[in-house]
């Protein structure tokens, strides 16, 4: 009986040190995935979108119900906007490229049939409707904010401005 009871605390003692060998294990595994998925991350690139012209709204056919929404405000370029948030879909000129997003359908209705949520091939874009500072702001013109998403989940831009809806 003495030898069983030594044989299983020696069971015992072997058995705990291959637990904390494997946590061990468990923790160094960790770190490694860690590393590697901090590797594989794409670097941060913020994006810097341009307004979006009278020639681009004619050109591309954006003249339709929806949002505009516009940088700032009283600035040189405060008839162009840098979004225009639809039903289906936004678009925003980064660069020389107009970028299309798809609007989700889970997310909140703007007037004019817009979303308050839009997501592309990269990023995704919120808006979100800020408090109305003795603006004037109505159901079709309110303060709001901007945010783009790069695909890491990054803030890439964000800037607040005016969102101008239309039926």
């Amino acid at each position: 009986m003495q030898k069983t009871l030594v044989i299983l605390a020696a069971l015992a003692f072997l058995a705990g040190c291959g637990k904390e060998h494997s946590a061990q294990e468990a923790a160094q595994d960790a770190r490694d995935v860690a590393m590697v998925e901090k590797m594989n991350q794409a670097p941060f690139k913020p994006t810097l979108p341009i307004a979006i012209t009278r020639d681009d709204v004619e050109r591309y056919g954006l003249d339709k119900p929806g949002c505009g929404f516009r940088k700032g405000q009283g600035t040189a370029n405060a008839e162009d906007p840098i979004f225009i948030a639809g039903k289906d879909e936004g678009f925003m000129r980064v660069g020389s490229d107009l970028k299309r997003f798809s609007a989700k359908d889970v997310s909140a209705d703007l007037p004019g049939g817009a979303r308050t949520s839009y997501v592309g091939l990269s990023s995704w874009i919120d808006i979100v409707r800020l408090p109305d500072a003795g603006t004037g702001s109505d159901d079709l013109t309110w303060p709001a904010r901007l945010i783009v998403h790069d695909a890491q989940e990054r803030v890439a831009f964000r800037a607040d401005g005016t969102m101008t809806c239309r039926s």
